[in-house]
C-alpha cells in the first residue's frame, strides 16, 4: 500500500485526489494540509510515502518546503503540483529534491502513474513539461541568467510594486483580491530568485524589465 498526502491550500485539490484514488486498493490518501507549517508539524508525515506538494502556498514557497521535507524525511517522495506550465518551476522543484512534477490539469492516469513511478525510485515529469523542456533546449542555449517569462498580470503587478503601491492599492487598481496580488508577488519572487520586493525591483531593473 502506497500512502500519500496532499499539501495545497485549495480543499478541492485533496478532494480531487481522493476521487482519483476511489477504488484504488494500492494507493491510499492518508492526510491533507492547507499550509506549509501544518505540514511541517504533522506527525503523520513520517509514515507518508508520497507528498503531492503545491508550489504556491500562502505561508512558504513550495520549493523551500520541499528542501526541508526531503532532508527531514528520507522515505518521502515529493511530487510538485502546480498550475504554472513553466520550466522555471520544474527545474527549481527538481533541484529542491522533488521526484515528480505534475500540472493540476493532469488526467487521473498520469497522477497514478506519477505516484507509482516515484515509489519505484524513478523520476516522473508530465509529458507536456518534457515537451516544453525539449522545445526550450532546441530554441536557445542554456543560460542561467535568462530573463524569466512573465504573464501580463505579473508585469502589471511588478510595475506597481516598483512604484511602491501597497498590496491593497494594487488590488484596488487592478480590480483583483489582495490574495491574488500576494500570489502574483510570491510567483515573481520565485521567478527572480529573490526574497522581498526590494530584491525583486533591483533584479527587474538589472534585466531591463523596469
Amino acid at each position: 500500500m502506497i500512502k500519500i498526502a496532499v499539501t495545497d491550500d485549495h480543499p478541492l485539490m485533496a478532494e480531487g485526489i481522493r476521487n482519483v484514488l476511489n477504488g484504488n486498493k494500492k494507493i491510499r490518501l492518508i492526510a491533507s494540509w492547507p499550509l506549509a507549517q501544518k505540514t511541517l508539524e504533522a506527525d503523520a508525515l513520517k509514515d507518508i510515502d508520497v507528498l503531492l506538494l503545491d508550489i504556491n502556498l500562502p505561508d512558504m514557497s513550495g520549493i523551500d518546503l520541499c528542501k526541508i521535507l526531503v532532508e527531514k524525511h528520507n522515505q518521502l517522495k515529493v511530487i510538485a503540483i502546480t498550475s504554472h506550465q513553466e520550466s522555471w518551476f520544474l527545474k527549481n522543484m527538481m533541484k529542491a529534491g522533488a521526484k515528480g512534477f505534475l500540472l493540476k490539469s493532469a488526467p487521473p492516469e498520469q497522477i497514478i502513474e506519477a505516484i507509482t513511478t516515484v515509489c519505484r525510485g524513478k523520476e516522473y515529469i508530465q509529458p507536456e513539461m518534457k515537451d516544453l523542456l525539449l522545445s526550450e533546449s532546441l530554441s536557445q542555449k542554456q543560460d542561467h541568467n535568462l530573463v524569466p517569462r512573465l504573464t501580463r498580470r505579473e508585469k502589471e503587478v511588478l510595475q506597481l510594486i516598483a512604484e511602491e503601491y501597497t498590496t491593497h492599492e494594487i488590488a484596488d487598481k487592478l480590480f483583483i483580491s489582495t490574495k491574488t496580488v500576494e500570489s502574483h508577488r510570491q510567483n515573481l519572487t520565485l521567478k527572480f530568485g529573490v526574497k522581498n520586493s526590494v530584491g525583486l525591483v533591483r533584479m527587474a531593473v538589472e534585466m531591463g524589465l523596469l
